[in-house]
């Protein structure tokens, strides 16, 4: 199976190298890392994260979960700032390493896990960290993982998730590229609080560049509320074609309605994801009043399912030379849409570099909601 395999192969890096085996730098292999410096790397990282929830309006809270924990890299640098930290890793071997490391055992505990269910009740602690540990677990053992950490998350907590998309981020389109004509075909109004609705949109390419299909650029929306975001970032459609200058395609957009009942005026936008919203270049969105009722309503059509979801058919591994973990990818869409399914709000996502510079990666920060 995908977890004995992946737990096996932790095992064995936790006892031959456990330090380097968490951030494989060449020139420190054979255990070449000493501990201060290797807890030190953790410092940045942590700053990334709070600064990213403090733009937000949110925090840590008291108790905070550190996923995949390795050998305690992070963990030691949230306990500066949160009051307890517990460490899960599926590696009996690097939880051995963590406990010889801690430096603060008053605020830190670490625990091994059998790699399908965490140790932990539902809604015990106030936040999840995970950085650079997910995308080592191959793709049904990612979804489990997510599952689960949404779980052991109290209603109102957050997730701050580290993971990668793809290998080799596309080109970035040029801003003249970035001019894109709206049509609305079909709204459902009015529909029910957190649910999910199918707009249906025509997109035309008014630049005089080609749009590739396979460069995230992608049908998106926001929900406005007296003029101020009450929901960014929720649903997306890739092209399902390269698109050229004067061409048209129909597309349908998966919506979810924001959980407050009023009225909203929902924005659409053409994004290039981890580039730019193309009004962020000068271009035009088209919008529209949207009711958001308390109650679920039958009318509203049912999403096509062909058309909810557009990722890559095989998310396949790519080895690491330095003869690290290998690493595997995660469609944002698949992210985005099974924390909304699970009720949750994603409440930011940034590219990051952690996954090195062979992969497009980004940093989610979830909300979650009950």
């Amino acid at each position: 199976m995908a977890v004995d395999r992946l737990k096996s192969t932790w095992e064995n890096l936790g006892r031959v190298d456990p330090l380097w085996a968490v951030l494989t730098d060449p020139e420190r292999r054979h255990g070449g890392w000493q501990v201060d410096d290797f807890l030190a790397t953790a410092t940045e990282p942590i700053a990334r994260v709070r600064r990213l929830l403090e733009e937000a309006g949110l925090s840590l809270g008291d108790r905070t979960l550190d996923f995949g924990c390795g050998a305690g890299r992070l963990a030691n640098g949230l306990a500066t700032h949160v009051k307890e930290v517990v460490g899960v890793d599926i590696a009996q071997s690097m939880i051995d390493e963590a406990n010889r490391i801690n430096q603060f055992p008053d605020r830190i505990s670490f625990v091994a896990y059998d790699g399908h269910r965490l140790p932990f009740a539902d809604e015990s602690f106030d936040s999840v960290v995970s950085l650079i540990s997910i995308q080592h677990s191959p793709p049904a053992v990612q979804l489990a993982c997510l599952v689960e950490l949404q779980r052991v998350v109290r209603d109102g907590g957050v997730l701050v998730l580290q993971i990668p998309f793809r290998p080799s981020r596309p080109e970035d389109l040029p801003e003249s590229a970035m001019r894109a004509r709206i049509e609305l075909l079909d709204v459902p109004s009015p529909v029910g609080v957190g649910q999910a609705a199918p707009v249906r949109a025509r997109v035309t390419n008014v630049s005089d560049r080609l749009w590739p299909a396979g460069r995230l650029i992608r049908l998106g929306n926001h929900w406005l509320r007296d003029g101020e975001p009450a929901r960014w970032n929720d649903g997306r459609t890739d092209l399902p074609h390269d698109l050229a200058p004067g061409a048209a395609v129909e597309i349908e957009l998966p919506v979810v309605a924001p959980d407050e009942p009023g009225e909203y005026d929902l924005e659409l936008d053409v994004v290039q994801e981890a580039v730019a919203w193309f009004a962020e270049a000068g271009g035009e969105t088209v919008h529209t009043r949207v009711t958001v009722v308390r109650e679920t309503v039958a009318e509203v059509p049912a999403l096509s399912p062909q058309k909810e979801l557009v990722v890559d058919p095989k998310p396949a591994p790519r080895g690491r030379d330095d003869g690290g973990m290998e690493m595997f990818g995660m469609d944002s869409d698949l992210v985005r849409l099974l924390f909304t399914h699970c009720g949750s709000e994603i409440v930011n996502i940034v590219p990051d570099d952690m996954a090195g510079g062979e992969w497009e990666s980004f940093t989610y920060l979830i909300r979650r909601g009950s």
